[in-house]
């Protein structure tokens, strides 16, 4: 037989999925799969069961699925997630557990996908900045919300928040955020919050500004003040020695890459900042690289640090 470990990363389009080696979790794929997500509880669970017996079959007919683990939006509490929107799934949560345990008699886990991506850039980092076991990974999509990886181990936090800093207060004076608050950090640090008064893309926002539109000037500035509070929020708060930036907003976009650090240099320049510069510690993660699939598989990975 052939034992795999299987690495689900479940997003609102596609359900992409990595088998591993148990003895080298952060090695080559042995396969590689994606299929159409199906939104709502059924849709789920097939599309699990169908990822997993899609990779048994790439990897050969003696493959043995020796470990589970899945990476997805939402609250996820136990093995069980609520509130991922574009998922179709509400406030009722939904157990995967009982669907994991069908395919497999080895470990199963669940975890927030930002969670699984932190875990799963360990090799990135481990290759990129040798020794660090210390870093958030900050995703700026359509939301905005950061794992942090401690010690070389991922912290969930007491009650799997940590990291859930897209609705932390910014301007008190800003608009309503649908959590009920006002001025949430997610309102202009995401693409999301971007579209409340653009409603091109980031690239495009950045060009007009560049042009001298007015309102593009003002959107482009909260999006990138935004991302560097967001940055500095997580050097200074669990004061990681890197903080990894990765999402569509920031990924694609090379000008606001660079406004962001113009922006965090400036503030290096102040009396903290110089003591405690931030900066220096930030990395722009390639679209590229397979973090959530990889995390998700070392969820279930007897005794790997990151």
């Amino acid at each position: 037989m052939t034992p795999i470990l299987v690495g689900l990363d479940i997003g609102g389009t596609s359900v992409k999925a990595v088998a591993v080696s148990p003895g080298d979790p952060t090695g080559p794929a042995l396969a590689e799969v994606r299929h159409r997500t199906e939104p709502g509880e059924s849709g789920i669970r097939a599309g699990i069961t169908a990822a997993v017996h899609s990779l048994a079959a790439e990897v050969g007919p003696d493959a043995e699925v020796a470990g589970i683990g899945v990476g997805i939006p939402g609250f996820v509490s136990r093995g069980a997630v609520s509130h991922a929107v574009n998922l179709g799934l509400g406030a009722e949560p939904l157990d995967l557990l009982p669907t994991l345990r069908s395919l497999t008699s080895g470990p199963v886990g669940v975890e927030n996908d930002v969670n699984t991506a932190a875990l799963g850039a360990g090799g990135w980092v481990a290759r990129h900045d040798p020794g660090v076991d210390d870093y958030a990974l900050l995703n700026i999509g359509t939301g905005l919300a950061a794992g942090l990886v401690l010690d070389g181990r991922l912290r969930a936090g007491a009650t799997g928040m940590a990291g859930e800093i897209g609705h932390l207060v910014f301007d008190r004076s800003g608009p309503t955020c649908p959590c009920g608050q006002t001025g949430c950090l997610e309102l202009y640090a995401s693409g999301s919050g971007m579209r409340r008064t653009w409603s091109g893309t980031a690239r495009q926002l950045l060009d007009a500004a560049a042009a001298g539109d007015p309102v593009a000037v003002r959107t482009a500035a909260d999006l990138t003040a935004g991302i560097a509070h967001a940055i500095t929020l997580l050097a200074y708060a669990p004061d990681v020695a890197l903080i990894l930036v990765t999402g569509g907003v920031v990924s694609r976009n090379p000008a606001l890459r660079r406004a962001v650090t113009a922006r965090l240099d400036h503030d290096d320049h102040t009396v903290v900042g110089r003591a405690v510069p931030v900066g220096d510690r930030v990395r722009w993660l390639p679209e590229d690289v397979a973090v959530g699939t990889r995390g998700a598989a070392l969820l279930v990975a007897e005794g790997v640090r990151v």
